[in-house]
């Protein structure tokens, strides 16, 4: 028994639109903390500050490891006596702040850290018709 197949040619034309909307938003975390040097903050032409040796902007001192660092989308900046500091002259870590540079006793330094968050969320809408013909 022969198996009869039939041949037929499908032609689609796919037609519309598809609309994507995203909303994305950024927000800045900053954090600033003050120290006034003492002596036992220079040793060997390098001034390190402990974390406890500084305050937060509402003037309560910080614990141990109470230093906010920068994100890798974040960064902070040095001002002694109110002088932005080049960068790489400091280290910030959460337990210090380290400066390439013996500085003055009673010097005011202050640390800003900024952070940043993002989060983005996209919707999608399709206004997409498919029109398919048969001929053979």
């Amino acid at each position: 028994m022969a198996v009869i197949k039939i041949h037929l040619e499908a032609e689609s034309v796919v037609s519309g639109t598809i609309t994507i909307t995203t909303v994305t938003s950024v927000v800045p975390t900053v954090r600033r903390y003050t120290a006034t040097v003492v002596l036992g903050n220079i040793l060997g032409g390098t001034t390190t500050i402990p974390a406890t040796s500084f305050t937060g902007d509402n003037g309560a001192a910080l614990p141990a490891g109470g230093l906010t660092v920068p994100t890798s989308s974040g960064y902070y900046n040095v001002y002694v006596n109110g002088v932005l500091q080049r960068s790489g002259l400091s280290t910030l870590s959460t337990t210090s702040l380290i400066i390439s540079t013996a500085l003055l006793i009673g010097a005011s330094v202050v640390v800003e850290v900024v952070n940043f968050t993002s989060t983005a969320s996209s919707t999608s809408t399709n206004n997409i018709a498919v029109t398919t013909t048969i001929t053979d």
